[in-house]
Formats: C-alpha cells, structure tokens, sequence
C-alpha cells in the first residue's frame, strides 16, 4: 500500500524531533492498517513539541490526509505553527 509507505517513511522523518517512542508508536500502527490513527497522532504530538513540518513535510502530510480523507482540522493547525 502507497499511503502505507509514504506515511512511514514520513514519520521516520520526524525522528530526533519527536520522542522515539512515538515514532515507533506510529510506525506501528500505520503498518497495522491504521494510517489515519497513525496520521492523526502524529500531527498532534508535532503540534505538542513544537516540531514545524518542512513545506515538503506539510505538503505530505496534507496529501496524506486527503488520501486517508481527514478531516482538514486534523492537520490544518500545523501550517501556522512558525508563525
């Protein structure tokens, strides 16, 4: 599965910014079939940690979402988070 792959490979991208415990939470979850649960958590701890997704990160994480149809105020917050 696409979204699968892109989505894991997303979050090992935000190892050394996130807990690792969450990484590995997350990765989990997308490999049980749980994208969006998956998604929805990341963007959440991103938001808690202050972590601001690169423009190529957000535009992934937007893409995703769409993919996985969230709903937009699942992710929407993290493009004013450098503001």
């Amino acid at each position: 599965m696409e979204v699968e792959k892109q989505l894991i490979k997303l979050i090992s991208d935000f190892s050394g910014r996130l807990p690792e415990k969450y990484i590995g939470e997350y990765i989990s979850l997308a490999k049980h079939n749980e994208c969006a649960v998956a998604l929805e958590n990341l963007c959440t701890q991103l938001y808690e940690h202050d972590v601001v997704p690169a423009p190529g990160e957000l535009i992934t994480i937007r893409e995703l979402a769409e993919e996985l149809k969230l709903q937009e105020d699942t992710w929407h917050f993290l493009r004013h988070s450098n503001s």
